[in-house]
């Protein structure tokens, strides 16, 4: 017996203020390297992605260590690096297709991440008993963090290792408030590069806010559920659209006016987004915001 569903999408209520994409209205250099085309970016071949992620992740842990090497910086007791900068660095240059990687999920996970940590470590840290229950507020920093990441569909793997740093490594304790300015801005300087550099040969980010078209007029569920067993009736064919006569619950038929799953298909919000992606690609060749 299948239980029923219980789904929350927090962009039901926050789409209808945001706007739709305007970077087509920049001058083409600069809306390039926001991440705009016209048509999607062809695809470059592996080996070509293995060298500008080497590229990518060298400069950007590169820049952001030397910002944080300042004396300024220093004289608050930054250290050199936020280990889990590292572990962003390889989404946003290797993997930058992946939902994971685009900026709402970066700078917001890292954000959020970083004041739950911090927030939960300053409530442990009441205790006398602070130093052996470090584990403890360390594991409950990433579930908290994991939770409000699926809230705000910012999930992003690297900002769980922000949130159990805060907990468990002394140095990131010790910068207390300080750490979300810092993560903020390590996460910012490696965007900044990426933008730069994954937009000379590739495409990124794919969307800055969602997947989803913003110039529909229809804000509701994108992804169409078929019940199992049934066909889906005939669809007029239109100008830009093509023709989906019948689905079984077999296959998942994505085009441009309809993306439609079976029933019996429970997606998260990461496989949401990969569906959401190809489809704003047929829509609009990644025009998304």
């Amino acid at each position: 017996m299948r239980l029923a569903a219980c789904n929350f999408d927090l962009d039901r209520y926050i789409n209808p203020y945001i706007s739709s994409s305007w970077l087509h209205l920049l001058p083409k250099p600069i809306a390039r390297f926001l991440g705009y085309r016209h048509d999607p970016a062809p695809s470059i071949g592996n080996v070509l992605v293995w060298w500008w992620a080497f590229i990518g992740a060298f400069s950007g842990l590169l820049i952001v260590e030397a910002v944080f090497q300042t004396k300024k910086l220093q004289g608050e007791g930054v250290p050199m690096v936020i280990a889990s900068l590292g572990a962003t660095a390889i989404l946003e240059y290797h993997t930058i297709d992946s939902p994971l990687a685009q900026p709402r999920n970066t700078l917001f996970g890292q954000i959020f991440s970083a004041t739950i940590g911090i927030s939960i470590t300053k409530l442990f840290h009441l205790s006398p008993h602070f130093e052996s229950l470090r584990w403890v507020a360390g594991a409950l920093s990433v579930g908290v963090a994991s939770a409000v990441m699926g809230i705000t569909k910012t999930v992003h793997p690297p900002a769980g290792a922000t949130a159990l740093l805060c907990a468990t490594e002394p140095a990131i304790t010790s910068l207390g408030w300080l750490l979300i300015p810092m993560i903020t801005l390590g996460t910012t300087l490696l965007l900044a590069v990426a933008l730069l550099l994954n937009n000379i040969q590739r495409q990124f980010p794919v969307y800055w806010w969602t997947p989803v078209d913003l110039r529909r007029p229809l804000m509701g569920d994108d992804i169409e559920r078929v019940p199992s067993g049934t066909e889906k009736p005939e669809v007029a064919p239109t100008a830009s659209s093509s023709v989906t006569h019948a689905i079984d619950d077999q296959r998942i038929i994505i085009n441009k006016e309809h993306i439609l799953v079976p029933d019996w298909i429970a997606l998260d919000d990461d496989e949401r987004a990969t569906l959401e992606i190809l489809h704003t690609k047929l829509i609009n060749g990644c025009g998304g915001v």
